[in-house]
């Protein structure tokens, strides 16, 4: 029986990888340039999380280059994008709603033009059954160490819009523009891509809290945790029980 014991503790241990692994979709990730903080962080703004720093994930590029931005919508939103630049931080403002902000019921919302002069292309439409998009964008011809680019998604189902609202979803791209020789020909090495992690998404319909009908709880609301879901963990050692059950009933009949 011991054996058998032992065997069940790593079937559970297998199952729980199994459950906690599997890759988990997110609405909005940067894949090339890449971002500041991955895909698992896109709910606060201006560049996905609570307090923000720039990263070791900078890209270098030429002053007034041609870059081409490629992201992935992996949970479809009616809505748009938008791009932005910052010279020196990120100090990214979110859209203003004018229109239509408080319900679909009037119509699509209506967004006010840029005021700050930092965005560099604006309303790029939402292609449903697209997932992955590219975008030419012009950079400023001026030189920094310490400028931004933000990709954000403006969701049209996330009623009401408010500054600091449910409606957006944020990645922010550390870059260094420069007339001196380029690391690595051009770019530096970023590393591994940061996965997934673990956050999900409840779909349209949820509120600002991030909580639809049923209680559960939407992608960025949480702020990007990183373990596996009481519930994932609870089906695994369900499982495991009833495995034990079935060897123990097993058993008594051999005897």
């Amino acid at each position: 029986m011991g054996g058998i014991l032992s065997y069940m503790v790593r079937l559970l241990v297998v199952l729980l990888v199994m459950v906690c692994a599997r890759p988990v979709l997110a609405h909005l990730y940067v894949t090339d340039p890449v971002a500041r903080h991955g895909m698992r962080q896109i709910k606060d703004g201006p560049c996905g999380i609570l307090d923000s720093a720039r990263s070791d994930n900078v890209n270098y590029f030429r002053p007034g280059e041609t870059i081409t931005i490629t992201f992935d919508e992996y949970i479809g939103h009616p809505g748009h994008y938008r791009i932005a630049f910052d010279d020196d931080g990120f100090d990214f403002e979110d859209p203003i709603c004018l229109e239509n902000c408080d319900d679909g019921r009037s119509g699509t919302p209506v967004f006010a033009e840029d005021h700050t002069g930092m965005v560099l292309v604006d309303l790029i439409p939402d292609r449903p059954g697209t997932e992955t998009y590219t975008i030419d964008v012009t950079l400023p011809d001026i030189e920094c160490d310490n400028c931004t680019l933000q990709v954000i998604q403006v969701m049209y189902d996330k009623f009401p819009y408010t500054i600091g609202g449910n409606d957006n979803y944020y990645n922010c791209i550390d870059l260094v523009l420069t007339r001196e020789d380029l690391p690595d020909a051009g770019r530096p090495d970023t590393g591994p891509r940061l996965d997934a992690g673990p956050d999900v998404d409840s779909g349209p319909g949820t509120d600002a809290a991030g909580r639809d009908a049923s209680g559960g709880t939407d992608a960025g609301a949480g702020g990007g945790g990183g373990g596996c879901s009481a519930s994932a963990a609870g089906n695994a050692a369900g499982t495991l029980w009833l495995v034990l059950s079935l060897v123990a009933l097993r058993r008594r009949e051999e005897s």
